[in-house]
């Protein structure tokens, strides 16, 4: 398996079936759904609400044990262990070449390379849309092997003339793509990015979702689509996305942002710095405490233990989040405590914690806050912390961190969640999305 870059999936941008993106001279916006909103071109109607739940589920735990796996090799400078293609939550799609040639994708906070399907094709997976012919692209050019940007990927090779730049990603579960590194224009919406860095891939294969084309990378390493905003359109290096309450029947879309648009103000606005890690892709935030009911769980046990930095992980590609067992364990224990209805099992055997009822809002959870240095404290409602499984059991949506802490996309609903990358900041505030 080549040592490389990973790619988690986190959002997809979508505008062949919702609003198109606006763009203004510093920043652009559009809209986002879940990879199983009725909107989604991956949505199965045979497959139903509670089943997709379920499956949603089951990937957190693929995705954490991956990240893990990649934390841990890439501080020991060992090979990189990638994540698996379908184990992100969000589709995106925009444009690129010139003329512009339609282009899905799944969008990735958790890897850095934007790469499509190009032709001529060595191996290539199926896709709806016609893969990119680079030869057909007046804005498409190679990226030179003796540049910088070609030597800041691990697994690069050079042609015999120096004038291509080569690149090789595998993934946990040996899906694939290998190909050239090129430079070329991208459009979101009406937002016109020229001369980013792509993968152009000739050679790809595995378990990649038929209706998408690739990956657009939106991690905090050099060469993501955020890093590039700067140097290529003069754009803030920042985002910030909605999601909305993705698990329903109803065609809702939530939003992301980029540049000037994507500031997070106003009352109620709290933040918390970005902690600088390996891998740079990754988000690295410090939960110091989760309190519940009056009750207040540290993070250190002890008053000798001190709160190691960039101990979480925020991510919007993992449904649920993974706490450190010590504060999985108090919000099990005080919940069982405050929680009147009958507890049951899962009928899925997933989750610890659920009880018998036909709605959420039956239980009256209390909120529960966890606390990031800085003194972000953020309000968790019951929609954050809970969901039905089937008609009649609701569980917490919450789970024990084997090592990798994860702060989940069902924790982030209906919050205007902003990433800046030059004042190394994440904020939050509560909004209603979608």
């Amino acid at each position: 398996m080549a040592a490389i870059s990973i790619f988690f999936y986190f959002f997809l941008f979508s505008f062949s079936v919702s609003a198109t993106g606006r763009g203004g001279g510093n920043g652009f916006t559009t809209s986002i759904i879940h990879r199983d909103s009725l909107l989604s071109p991956l949505h199965n109607p045979s497959v139903s609400h509670y089943e997709r739940l379920t499956g949603a589920f089951n990937r957190s735990f693929s995705r954490s044990t991956t990240l893990t796996n990649r934390a841990a090799t890439v501080s020991t400078g060992g090979v990189h262990s990638p994540l698996i293609p379908d184990s992100g939550e969000f589709l995106i799609s925009l444009s690129i070449g010139t003329p512009p040639v339609d282009f899905t994708a799944i969008a990735d906070t958790g890897s850095d390379l934007t790469w499509t399907q190009c032709l001529p094709c060595v191996k290539c997976f199926n896709q709806s849309n016609p893969i990119f012919n680079p030869h057909r692209s007046s804005s498409y050019s190679n990226v030179s092997c003796t540049s910088d940007t070609c030597n800041s990927i691990v697994s690069h090779r050079c042609g015999p003339d120096l004038k291509t730049c080569t690149y090789g990603y595998s993934y946990g579960d040996q899906s694939f793509t290998h190909g050239d590194l090129a430079s070329e224009k991208i459009t979101i919406g009406s937002f016109k990015l020229n001369k980013v860095v792509i993968g152009c891939g000739h050679e790809n294969g595995g378990t990649f979702l038929g209706e998408t084309s690739g990956i657009v990378g939106l991690g905090g390493g050099p060469l993501s689509l955020v890093s590039q905003l700067n140097t290529i359109a003069a754009v803030k290096r920042r985002f910030s996305y909605c999601l909305p309450t993705f698990f329903s029947d109803a065609n809702i879309t939530g939003k992301i942002s980029f540049g000037e648009e994507a500031a997070v103000s106003g009352r109620k606005v709290v933040s918390t710095p970005l902690v600088q890690k390996h891998p740079d892709t990754y988000y690295f935030l410090t939960l110091e405490a989760v309190s519940i009911a009056n009750k207040r769980f540290e993070v250190a046990n002890n008053m000798s233990s001190a709160v190691v930095e960039g101990n979480i992980i925020i991510d919007s590609g993992t449904t649920l989040t993974l706490l450190p067992p010590n504060l999985y364990d108090g919000v099990v224990s005080t919940l069982a405590k405050v929680v009147k209805a009958k507890q049951v099992n899962d009928p899925t055997g997933i989750l610890e914690l659920c009880y018998g009822v036909s709605s959420v809002d039956d239980l009256n959870i209390p909120i529960i806050t966890a606390h990031f240095v800085g003194g972000a404290a953020v309000e968790l409602q019951s929609e954050n912390t809970f969901a039905l499984v089937n008609e009649d059991v609701a569980c917490l949506t919450l789970a024990p961190a084997m090592k990798f802490a994860i702060f989940g996309n069902l924790a982030q609903v209906n919050f205007l969640v902003g990433y800046d990358l030059d004042r190394k900041t994440v904020s939050f505030k509560r909004t209603v999305c979608g």
